[in-house]
């Protein structure tokens, strides 16, 4: 590796995962403010469209990736995975997240469910896993355990919202093995897969109808949703499932709910237990130790 690669995956590993974390955690809050004025369906459908003309703008502007998709073009293997990795991240796991919540099931059981994706992930992922790997992520997911139960309600649960929630945590599990696989740029792989997701959502509208209530909260919702999340967030997951292993950078979905339990006791002024504090502490420190032990 020469220095000049090494000197950009430092950068990656440093200022991705803050980016991405402080991006999709914020995701949450901003989706949950625009579904008050509309659908789900909706708001898949619109989110879809502005990433599909903010990646079409990026790609047209870029002479390499012009290059890549006559390369991609000779190698189905890899196309097949964009498309698949696509499908399972902004398709099938979008749809059974937004149709666990509209079952009514508790947030809070949503989120312990899909907080088994790390644990998964890195078992399924990674070629050697230490029984002392295997109990710090115990730990961390005992951490997330801990802090949803002092901040969401679990006391709603129901079996049509179970499944949906499984299959969506199935949806992100195998998404990011797979997405971990592929080499084409970033631009071009998220443009594909953003291309598959704007048709099927389209579909749906096209037999469900359109609504939206245009607003100031709604249209920022939206458009962070559309261009800052479904652009920016997964362009910097995608970079780092590029330079780090898949099952490391899986361990970070564990932090996403603590951090947008964090930002909405700050933006809807409410108050975290002791409970949740240590649980979000204990993650943490987990955490920590676990990535080092990776990193050795």
């Amino acid at each position: 590796m020469n220095i000049h690669t090494q000197s950009k995956q430092d950068i990656v590993n440093l200022a991705a995962p803050i980016g991405f974390l402080a991006i999709w955690s914020g995701g949450a809050i901003f989706a949950k403010i625009g579904l008050q004025y509309t659908d789900a369906w909706s708001f898949l459908f619109l989110r879809s469209a502005i990433a599909l003309s903010l990646l079409l703008a990026i790609y047209l502007k870029s002479t390499h990736n012009k290059i890549a998709i006559t390369e991609l073009k000779k190698d189905k293997g890899q196309l097949k995975g964009i498309i698949v990795s696509g499908l399972l991240l902004q398709v099938f796991y979008l749809i059974f997240y937004f149709s666990a919540i509209n079952t009514g099931i508790s947030l809070g059981i949503i989120i312990l469910v899909l907080g088994i994706q790390p644990i998964i992930t890195s078992l399924l992922s990674a070629n050697t896993i230490s029984v002392k790997n295997v109990i710090l992520l115990a730990i961390c997911f005992s951490g997330l355990v801990l802090s949803t139960l002092g901040y969401h309600s679990v006391d709603k649960i129901n079996v049509s919202g179970i499944v949906l929630s499984v299959l969506a945590l199935l949806s992100i599990t195998f998404g990011t093995i797979a997405q971990a696989k592929v080499k084409t740029p970033p631009i071009l792989t998220l443009l594909i897969q953003t291309i598959f997701s704007f048709l099927i959502f389209s579909a749906v509208i096209v037999y469900q109808g359109l609504f939206f209530e245009v607003t100031a909260y709604s249209l920022l919702s939206l458009v962070w949703m559309g261009a800052v999340v479904s652009v920016g967030a997964y362009l910097l997951l995608m970079l780092m499932l590029k330079y780090s292993a898949a099952d490391k950078v899986s361990t970070l979905f564990f932090l996403l709910p603590l951090m947008t339990m964090i930002l909405e006791s700050l933006v809807f002024d409410t108050t975290l237990s002791a409970l949740t504090i240590f649980g979000v502490l204990l993650v943490c420190v987990s955490l920590f130790i676990y990535q080092k032990q990776k990193s050795s």
